[in-house]
């Protein structure tokens, strides 16, 4: 078995705690679905929804009768990085799935009462607000729809 010199270990060594340091400082880019399911985050309405690990919707707010929730795909039916924003309203449930990173607005859902985007932990928040957006919870922004809209 061939050595190598030590003069190349420690820098090897060196690197491996950096990458190490570094990905055990980034964290989960929507904090509030590494956090246990509680009974709040069950939707009512579990059927249409093929896709969607039931497992991990957690729940956001709740306006005017509808109820705003996180979750992600089942594994393997969406890319790395996808989370979902599930409305909840009567006898029905909107969804819209997208990937979400830092810094960007991920899955945005509108229809003629609202407009709701979901947030990663990470965002500039007084963007949305100078918008006309309102935050029910860190995670979501929502803005009554346009007239006519």
């Amino acid at each position: 078995m061939r050595r190598l010199p030590s003069r190349f270990l420690l820098p090897t060594a060196w690197s491996c705690a950096a990458v190490l340091a570094l990905t055990a400082c980034t964290g989960p880019v929507l904090g509030l679905l590494e956090q246990e399911q509680a009974e709040q985050d069950v939707l009512t309405i579990q059927t249409d929804l093929d896709g969607i690990d039931l497992a991990s919707t957690r729940f956001l707010a709740e306006r005017d009768g509808v109820e705003y929730f996180a979750a992600v795909p089942v594994g393997g039916t969406g890319a790395d990085g996808t989370v979902c924003l599930l409305i909840e309203e009567g006898i029905g449930v909107g969804l819209e799935c997208a990937p979400l990173e830092p810094g960007t607005a991920g899955p945005t859902i509108r229809d003629s009462r609202v407009t709701a985007v979901l947030l990663p932990d990470e965002f500039d928040r007084d963007s949305l607000t100078d918008d006309g957006f309102d935050l029910p919870h860190p995670n979501l922004a929502l803005r009554p729809a346009e007239p006519g809209a």
